[in-house]
């Protein structure tokens, strides 16, 4: 609101005021207003600070969560990775619980029970040590001891899974409109979908009453990403629901179904463009557009048919750089709009681009 102004603006407008006395550069008072002009500037850059404070955004930070919570949302912290560490070493050798171990990358990983090695070879079960998607590492990857047990000779693992990042400032400022927008109350449909994001894990929802009879509502839950989620979240948000729901209602939690988008395409390519770039732009973009068109999707409370235009994907194909045409442009074998099922969710699967 005041980015433009300057203390020199302000020690001009105050000099003016004074039209009787000596304000020449270097008068006792040209000297005097200089001070009083920087405070006046610092206080108009204080109101600045003030807008997203009052106004708050995206961009707010720490003020969305205090806004939030005055409607009693609260960010989701996220969920720490588990995984099952192997190990190998000489009989009798004890790994105890609280033991750490790491990928090459410094992940750290502890173990949550005791172990002990037993013909060469013993496993414990084991927790990141903060939460985030990061730690969903690959199997083989946590093969360094934190601190050297005698005895020990390998650690590795199978695939940690589980991990969800803290919920991003945009995703707790959409929650935190969804219900400024759509006001949940007595247990309708607002409600369900609420009680449904307010899970770890649980990043989009739509809410049927009576779509498996009277008394009866159905939930339809996706990934932060819009992606379909595991048994494990399914449980947790139906039991979150369960707590929250009024007496009576028979509530029907369920995961979004993935839908594979395969898509093929030849393309005309500028002289230094080269196909494997292309190739990975596209994919990126799709990947992109297939989140934007869930998303819109879940913002909606009908269940119902979407789709994809063939238009679209091929809008995304010739705007990017090096490709000047494109020809037999097919989604999942056909030239013609994808039809996503009322409880998919599309996810890429191949792109042959030639």
């Amino acid at each position: 609101m005041y980015e433009d102004l300057t203390p020199d603006d302000i020690r001009e407008k105050i000099l003016t005021k004074l039209p009787d006395l000596d304000t020449r550069e270097g008068s006792f008072v040209s000297d005097l207003t200089a001070p009083v002009a920087n405070a006046i500037y610092n206080l108009y850059m204080a109101m600045n600070a003030l807008i997203p404070i009052a106004f708050v955004d995206a961009t707010s930070g720490e003020y969305i969560d205090r806004r939030a919570g005055e409607y009693g949302i609260v960010r989701k912290e996220g969920v720490k990775a588990r995984a099952i560490l192997q190990f190998t070493g000489e009989d009798g050798t004890s790994v105890p619980t609280g033991s750490a171990f790491t990928t090459n990358t410094g992940l750290e990983f502890v173990t949550l029970e005791d172990a002990r090695i037993a013909d060469g070879t013993a496993q414990a079960s084991s927790e990141a040590a903060e939460p985030g998607a990061q730690y969903n590492v690959e199997d083989g990857s946590i093969t360094e001891q934190h601190q050297v047990i005698e005895g020990l000779t390998s650690v590795t693992n199978e695939a940690a899974t589980g991990g969800i990042d803290q919920e991003t400032d945009e995703a707790l400022m959409e929650r935190l409109n969804l219900l400024r927008q759509r006001p949940a109350t007595s247990g309708n449909a607002y409600h369900y979908v609420m009680w449904a994001l307010e899970v770890d894990g649980v990043g989009g929802a739509k809410a049927t009453p009576l779509e498996n009879g009277p008394g009866t509502v159905d939930v339809l839950i996706a990934g932060p990403e819009k992606e379909p989620v595991s048994s494990e979240i399914i449980e947790k948000a139906a039991a979150h629901i369960e707590q929250e729901r009024p007496i009576g209602a028979q509530v029907t939690v369920e995961s979004a179904q993935a839908l594979t988008v395969n898509i093929r395409a030849s393309v005309k390519l500028d002289s230094l463009a080269k196909l494997s770039a292309v190739k990975e732009q596209f994919s990126k973009k799709m990947k992109a557009y297939l989140k934007d068109l869930t998303e819109v999707y879940f913002e909606e409370s009908e269940l119902k048919i979407y789709e994809a235009p063939i238009n679209a994907v091929g809008a995304l194909l010739i705007g990017i750089e090096g490709v000047s045409d494109y020809s037999g442009l097919q989604i999942n074998g056909f030239a013609s709009n994808l039809q996503i099922g009322a409880k998919q969710v599309p996810v890429l699967g191949t792109v042959e681009i030639t």
